[in-house]
């Protein structure tokens, strides 16, 4: 049988990490033929353009074809200057030129792409696009998945293997597995878990298509009563009042108002009842929001209001320890040598 000819769609370095296992595993019948993922992005306090992880595992291995959005536009000669009438002639020239692109292909693969399908594109490969999404869907749909379970204190979760329809992660499931949230694992951590279980799924799915016919997959709808949303992260979201932070390092309980603005604006969207202790909520937001945006709160230093970013949290027998610090302007410390320097705590 000849191989199926995917095209994958994605951005993130822990997609670039499963498509990398795809490329280097010389025993899926399959082959990736095109690579599409955002435009190359300023990164740094020098703003540097830099290519998304999966574009640069697309460069490493020589992928025939390699587009985001931009490449697209200069395909088919349009303007640079991103559209957002998608009526306009700009946007329909875009459509087309990936619909042509993705004709060939038997498969989309999808994973942590960052950017809507558009409906007329779902059903131009063979076996149309498939998503793999890092949460036991239909919770956690969204932006970010990987974050919430975390946040919300959840002790699992999982890879959902869907067939794309043109609502966000509401098609049908192919396949489901639960994963353990270990009480230190941070986001990153569950991030290499989930991509390693997310191959280890997709490969078993990929197999069973090559053996039996397409229409002996098993699709289960998904439950919309039980689906919960999330979003993008955003900087704002680390942010922990000064007040709540000295609470939470003394076991305090803090009550719902008090929680972190992404936890209450969840609850509220969501309408549901979330009850922790207010330092478990802490180190919940610390390890759910780490690396990237990480928490932070202000102090006064020398009359001046400071940013401290808090690098490292420790939760032993139910109390929360700050490890490392780093304030405004200056390099990452032990929280100790800080309070030693400035007295703040």
């Amino acid at each position: 049988m000849s191989k199926l000819k995917i095209a994958y769609f994605g951005t993130p370095s822990f997609s670039a990490q499963l498509l990398e296992m795809i490329l280097n595993d010389k025993n899926l019948p399959l082959e990736i033929v095109l690579v599409v993922t955002q435009p190359d992005k300023p990164v740094g306090r020098n703003q540097i353009l830099t290519p998304s992880p999966v574009k640069e595992v697309a460069k490493k291995y020589n992928i025939r074809i390699t587009y985001n959005s931009s490449d697209f536009i200069k395909a088919i000669g349009g303007p640079t200057r991103k559209s957002r009438d998608p009526t306009s002639s700009r946007s329909a020239r875009l459509r087309g030129a990936k619909q042509n692109l993705l004709v060939n292909t038997d498969l989309a693969l999808l994973f942590a792409y960052g950017e809507i399908i558009p409906k007329d594109l779902l059903a131009v490969p063979r076996l149309g696009f498939w998503n793999i999404h890092p949460s036991l869907l239909p919770k956690y749909r969204g932006a970010s998945p990987i974050a919430y379970p975390i946040l919300l204190g959840d002790v699992e979760t999982g890879v959902t293997l869907i067939r794309m329809d043109d609502q966000l992660d509401h098609g049908p499931t192919i396949a489901q597995e639960k994963l353990a949230i270990l009480p230190n694992d941070r986001r990153m951590d569950l991030e290499n878990k989930l991509t390693n279980l997310a191959f280890d799924m997709f490969k078993s799915s990929i197999n069973s298509l090559t053996r039996e016919p397409v229409n002996a997959l098993t699709l289960i709808k998904q439950d919309d009563s039980l689906a919960t949303f999330t979003r993008q992260l955003k900087k704002s979201d680390g942010f922990v009042p000064f007040e709540t932070l000295k609470r939470a390092l003394t076991g305090h309980i803090t009550s719902p108002d008090e929680f972190p603005q992404i936890l209450q604006e969840f609850s509220s969207k969501n309408n549901i009842t979330i009850e922790q202790f207010s330092n478990k909520t802490i180190y919940n937001l610390f390890r759910s929001l780490s690396p990237w945006p990480g928490i932070w709160t202000t102090v006064m230093i020398n009359r001046s209001q400071k940013r401290l970013k808090i690098t490292d949290m420790e939760m032993k027998k139910h109390v929360l320890s700050i490890k490392k610090v780093q304030l405004e302007g200056k390099n990452e410390v032990d929280f100790e040598t800080f309070k030693r320097a400035y007295n703040v705590f």
